[in-house]
């Protein structure tokens, strides 16, 4: 049977291959277009946005879903982003051997897109030795907290000024997620929704994504002398959870100024 010539035009336009992915590294949806024409100016073609939703619904929210899931029992967020215009630049143009012509459409995740994929944040706890706000002595693990008062940490000698927090979790065949959370082995959260400001997390995402330490300083985010913890484990279905040590969690809730730190989203992970 004949093919329709609207959707080998389609095919010719799009691409019948889609590459797609999400780079969590900057927080956009790539939608990779091919052209076998010449002289191809890659205006946004026809299917480019459906697309880009396509991807964003297959792209990892958090250990256990898919933003596709997140959407699916969240529906105002659903109905936002359906009527939001997707804004998007185009990145990268490559030419192939073969002569065909390849062209990235990036769709940042960061502000209105993201404002609409916050998740509810779990409870907020510290860990490690806390201390009365009031008075500044250390609270007794058996002691009750009353209601209104949160405690602070007991401000440990051994903390250090650490300018952020970073964590490695290579060789660990981790999975990067929009909202990925710092645990420890009881699945308490050091680091998550809970502890970062949202609009924060908004303007730049929850955590940074680098591949080794230098790149990691040289983009900021952690500062000079960020805390470095290896990893024990990675959690969830789709393994974006990191699991650290009790210890690690105390020196990253040791002082006023780490929590700061996670407060400004000033976290980053070491991955593959």
């Amino acid at each position: 049977m004949p093919m329709n010539l609207s959707a080998v035009l389609l095919a010719v336009m799009v691409g019948s291959t889609p590459a797609d992915t999400a780079d969590y590294s900057r927080y956009v949806v790539i939608v990779t277009v091919s052209d076998h024409r010449p002289g191809t100016g890659f205006d946004a073609p026809a299917g480019l946005i459906e697309r880009a939703r396509a991807q964003l619904n297959r792209t990892l929210h958090d250990r256990d879903r898919t933003v596709g899931d997140f959407l699916a029992v969240h529906d105002r967020p659903a109905r936002r982003l359906g009527r939001m215009t997707l804004e998007h630049r185009r990145g990268d143009v490559r030419f192939t051997s073969d002569g065909t012509t390849e062209a990235d459409f990036e769709f940042p995740l960061t502000g209105a897109v993201m404002e609409q994929l916050l998740p509810v944040p779990g409870p907020k706890r510290l860990l490690g030795r806390v201390a009365c706000p009031c008075c500044g002595r250390e609270w007794p693990d058996e002691q009750p907290v009353p209601n209104g008062l949160e405690l602070v940490p007991l401000e440990l000698t051994e903390v250090a000024n650490f300018t952020g927090v970073l964590v490695d979790v290579r060789g660990l065949d981790y999975q990067a997620a929009l909202f990925p959370r710092i645990i420890i082995p009881s699945g308490d959260e050091v680091y998550g929704p809970a502890f970062a400001d949202k609009d924060t997390v908004i303007t730049r995402g929850i955590v940074g994504y680098y591949k080794d330490r230098n790149e990691a300083l040289q983009d900021g985010r952690t500062g000079s002398n960020p805390l470095i913890i290896r990893a024990l484990a990675v959690e969830g279905p789709n393994r974006c959870d990191v699991k650290v040590t009790d210890r690690d969690a105390a020196l990253v809730h040791g002082s006023q100024r780490n929590l700061d730190h996670l407060t400004r989203c000033r976290v980053g992970l070491l991955v593959d």
